[in-house]
């Protein structure tokens, strides 16, 4: 994805590039910034989807089963 993210940026010459995560797991979002790291590839931003709802764009079946609740994700990163 990183590698994605900076072609894009490449072929829009140079425009802000941005993802918008939804996160089940906090290992999930680690791992990500593991790899932004290893690759020495960033997004110009990131968007965090809480599991409190959005825009209902995403398929019904995953408003229950997908997200970290808001709450959680600010304690979390208070902590880090």
């Amino acid at each position: 994805m990183m590698q994605f993210i900076q072609k894009l940026r490449e072929l829009s010459g140079g425009k802000p590039i941005g993802i918008k995560l939804c996160l089940g797991y906090h290992h999930e979002f680690n791992d990500l910034v593991d790899s932004m790291v290893k690759l020495k590839l960033y997004p110009d931003y990131i968007v965090v989807d809480g599991a409190e709802g959005g825009t209902g764009a995403a398929p019904l079946e995953f408003t229950n089963y997908m997200g970290t609740p808001e709450r959680c994700a600010s304690l979390y990163c208070q902590q880090n």
